[in-house]
């Protein structure tokens, strides 16, 4: 089962007023992993979410949230229709792991003994977020703060 998708939202505005009706409008300039990994062409969809606020969906284990933490920057505004200056235009963006950590606090967590596989369950019980271990052969599973991947 995949991982629930988490919705990273962003503000854009026009001239201080809330820019509407402009996901079209918008791509992303590139999308790269921490590790340097250019995710571009993998890159989601941008979707309005209302009065300026709109955002894009990822899942960790999925493409392009499958290889570390992302970053990347979205143009807001590429084929320059709306005229907005660069620093309405130009949205700095990132897609985190530790984005999935709120729901660890407000849910069951399981753990199997037999592989170490980590799961965050909802209310309904269903997978929200699934850490597999690696099967590299040294059976650890780490996450070090600060650390590129």
């Amino acid at each position: 089962m995949a991982n629930s998708p988490i919705a990273i939202p962003f503000y854009v505005t026009h001239n201080g007023a809330p820019l509407t009706g402009a996901a079209g409008e918008m791509a992303f300039v590139h999308l790269r992993t921490l590790g340097g990994a250019d995710k571009s062409p993998e890159a989601p969809a941008i979707t309005e979410i209302g009065g300026g606020w709109y955002a894009f969906a990822v899942a960790w284990g999925t493409a392009p949230f499958d290889a570390g933490d992302l970053f990347g920057v979205i143009d807001a505004d590429r084929s320059g229709v709306n005229a907005l200056d660069s620093d309405e235009r130009y949205k700095p963006v990132e897609a985190r792991l530790g984005l999935y950590a709120p729901a660890r606090l407000v849910n069951r967590m399981t753990q199997s003994t037999l592989n170490g596989d980590m799961v965050i369950h909802d209310a309904d019980g269903d997978a929200i977020l699934t850490l597999r271990m690696a099967d590299d052969g040294d059976g650890v599973l780490e996450r070090i703060p600060g650390a590129a991947d």
